[in-house]
C-alpha cells in the first residue's frame, strides 16, 4: 500500500511516501480503507520528535476515516462497509476512570493512533474497534476524519471541562486553526461572548465568519491588555489555550475573578512561570484537556450532520503531499484543518 513513512525525527521533509505491506487486522481490530486523514498541530510535534511514545519508523495521523473492509478475530457489533473514524486515543472501557467516563484518563489502554499504533498517513490502516466511532452517512469523508480532533476537542474544552454558560465571555487563542475555528462556532452556539486570537490578520475574516464577537491580531501575541479593553476591565470568564507556553503567560492576564482557564494545546512543547499569588487572590482555575471521549465524538458528528457547526475544512490534499502540508502548517498559512486523501 502507499503510506507516508517517518524513518528518522526532523523535517518535513522526512515525511516520504513509500510502499510497504497492507496490514492485517488483529484481535479487536478491523481493517480500515482510509478516505481522509486530517493534519494536526499534534502531528508536527510528533514528526519533530517531541513525542516520547513514538519511535521510528512511522506512520503519523491521528484524525483518519475510513470504509472496514476486513473483521479481525474477536470483533463483534462491526461489519464490512461500516463507516468508521478515530478517537485520538483508547482507553480500556472498564476502568474507573473509564467508568466515569473520564476515558482521557485510563492509564490501562493508553494508545494513541499515529504513535503506538500505525496511523491514517496510509491507504489502509489496522484499527482497534476501541478507537472508533460511527460515522452518519451524510458526513463526508474529510469532514470525518477531522471531526474527533477538532469538533470533539472543542466539546471536550467547552462544555465538558470549561463548563461554559450563556452568556459568558470566552477567549480563544490559536483560533483560526482547526480546534479553534470549531471552538469559536461551538461557543457562540452556547451563547458565549467569543473573544479570538490570532496572529494573521489574514486570518480575521475567517473568525469573524465562524461566529466571534471580536477577533484581536497579535502578531506578537500580546493581547491581555486589548481583551481588558474589550471586556471593560472585567476580564474573561472561560479562556481556551490552545497554542500553549508562548501565549500561557496573557491568557491568565485576561480572567475575571473566578475565571477558567483550559488549556489543550502546547505547540512550542515549552513550559511557563506561574505566579501562584494571582491564582490566589482571583480563585482562578486551571484545568487540563486531553483528548474526545467516545460519547463527545458522537456529539462533534451530531453537530457536524446536523449543519449546527461548518467543518472548516480548508483544503483537502492527496497523500504523497504530506511533507508540503507540515510546512504550510509550520508557516501558519491554514485557517481551519488540512486533510489528506489517498488514491485507491
Amino acid at each position: 500500500m502507499e503510506a507516508i513513512v517517518l524513518r528518522a525525527f526532523g523535517a518535513p521533509e522526512n515525511l516520504r511516501r513509500e510502499i510497504v505491506p497492507d496490514p492485517t487486522p488483529g484481535p479487536g481490530e478491523v481493517l480500515l480503507r482510509v478516505h481522509a486523514c486530517g493534519v494536526c498541530y499534534h502531528d508536527v510535534i510528533n514528526r519533530r520528535g517531541n513525542l516520547p511514545r513514538t519511535s521510528v519508523p512511522a506512520i503519523l495521523g491521528h484524525e483518519a476515516a475510513g470504509e472496514v473492509i476486513g473483521i479481525g478475530p474477536g470483533v463483534e457489533g462491526w461489519s464490512v462497509g461500516d463507516r468508521a473514524a478515530t478517537l485520538q486515543r483508547l482507553s480500556c472501557g472498564t476502568c474507573a476512570h473509564c467508568n466515569a467516563e473520564r476515558n482521557s484518563l485510563c492509564k490501562l489502554d493508553t494508545r494513541f493512533f499515529g504513535e503506538e499504533i500505525p496511523g491514517g498517513y496510509a491507504a489502509f490502516m489496522a484499527a482497534p474497534v476501541a478507537g472508533l466511532g460511527r460515522v452518519p452517512a451524510g458526513v463526508s469523508w474529510p469532514v470525518a476524519a477531522v471531526a474527533c480532533c477538532t469538533t470533539g476537542t472543542a466539546v471536550h474544552c467547552l462544555r465538558t471541562r470549561g463548563r461554559l454558560a450563556p452568556g459568558e465571555t470566552v477567549l480563544i487563542t490559536g483560533a483560526s486553526g482547526g480546534v479553534g475555528m470549531q471552538a469559536v462556532q461551538l461557543a457562540r452556539h452556547d451563547g458565549g461572548r467569543v473573544i479570538a486570537v490570532t496572529s494573521g490578520e489574514s486570518k480575521a475574516g475567517p473568525l469573524f465568519e465562524a461566529g466571534a464577537h471580536d477577533v484581536i491580531v497579535s502578531p506578537t501575541l500580546d493581547f491581555a491588555g486589548e481583551v481588558r479593553r474589550i471586556t471593560g476591565g472585567h476580564g474573561v470568564d472561560l479562556a481556551l489555550e490552545i497554542v500553549g507556553s508562548v501565549t500561557f503567560a496573557q491568557t491568565l492576564k485576561t480572567l475575571a475573578p473566578g475565571g477558567r482557564l483550559v488549556t489543550v494545546g502546547n505547540l512550542e512543547t515549552g513550559i511557563v512561570d506561574l505566579n501562584p499569588g494571582l491564582v490566589i487572590v482571583k480563585e482562578l482555575e486551571i484545568l487540563g484537556a486531553y483528548a474526545t471521549t467516545q460519547a463527545e465524538l458522537n456529539e462533534a458528528l451530531r453537530l457536524v450532520e446536523t449543519g449546527v457547526l461548518r467543518s472548516w475544512v480548508s483544503d483537502v490534499l492527496p497523500l504523497h503531499e504530506a511533507a508540503r502540508a507540515h510546512d504550510r502548517l509550520e508557516k501558519k498559512e491554514v485557517a481551519g484543518r488540512l486533510v489528506l486523501q489517498p488514491v485507491h
